[in-house]
């Protein structure tokens, strides 16, 4: 009897540890770490990231990273579970990115907070795992829009082959036309140096006669001066000439008699 009470008590202890082993498991899955599952679709590669790696938010830690699987639809595609604290307020128009951990290696997943006015995402019975939108990898524009320019340059090169083709002969007429004009001028250099040479000589004749132009100005301007001032002399010693001559007049006018013989008056009998 005490060997089968004993197996009783050594199994109930068994059960009685398996379930608080389920219920710890439980309770660190869904209550204390758990929180809500999001799935984010990153379109390029995730290297870095494992399960368990850090999600922040606002670049505080809220969760972690559950799994992750390629997209079966599309390969380039990888799709990334995450779980998150129920009181983060996860917004629709929330962006998450992958972010490098620094020194301390590995990646992990930050989410942008949103918009406050942006309805939150939380999951539904069509939809039990909202589904975060990825931003934008650094350098995607670039990379996508390789294509599109090499195709641009592919064209280019394609329309400028055609417009070559085309007028072939009057670009080798051209060229010709070029290269008859470079012979041309390789055989008159001497007569072009020459002709630089009368140009040089010509400059500098011009320049002589101009500074010869300029003296002969300046001595024309003193010349003309110095008449001006002359003439302004005479008129003024011709005014005082005939001021002068009026008063003779005036006088001779008034009394002829007396002006002429030295002043005896008309009507007086000489003594």
């Amino acid at each position: 009897m005490e060997t089968r009470a004993n197996y009783l008590m050594i199994g109930g202890f068994i059960l009685g540890a398996l379930a608080f082993i389920f219920i710890f498991v439980f309770w660190i899955t869904n209550i204390a770490g758990g929180g809500n599952r999001y799935q984010i679709v990153f379109d390029s590669s995730v290297a870095g990231l494992t399960a368990g790696s850090r999600v922040g938010f606002n670049g505080i830690k809220v969760g972690e990273v559950q799994s992750f699987e390629l997209d079966l639809k599309d390969a380039r595609k990888v799709r990334v579970v995450i779980t998150v604290s129920d009181n983060v307020p996860i917004r629709e128009d929330s962006l998450a990115t992958i972010k490098s951990m620094g020194l301390a290696g590995g990646s992990g997943v930050e989410i942008s907070p949103g918009m406050p006015t942006s309805p939150l995402l939380v999951a539904t019975d069509e939809i039990p795992i909202p589904t975060i939108q990825a931003a934008p990898m650094a350098g995607a524009g670039i990379f996508d829009a390789a294509p599109a320019a090499l195709n641009t340059a592919n064209a280019f090169i394609k329309r400028l082959d055609a417009l070559i083709a085309e007028n072939e002969k009057e670009i080798s007429d051209t060229m010709t036309n070029v290269q008859g004009f470079t012979t041309m001028l390789e055989g008159k250099n001497e007569e072009i140096d020459q002709a630089i040479v009368d140009l040089r000589a010509g400059a500098e004749d011009f320049r002589d006669i101009s500074a010869k132009l300029d003296k002969n100005l300046d001595e024309l301007t003193l010349e003309a001066k110095k008449g001006m001032q002359d003439f302004s002399a005479a008129m003024r010693q011709a005014r005082r000439t005939a001021a002068t001559m009026d008063r003779v007049l005036r006088k001779f006018e008034a009394n002829p008699t007396s002006f002429m013989f030295g002043g005896s008056r008309a009507g007086q009998p000489r003594r």
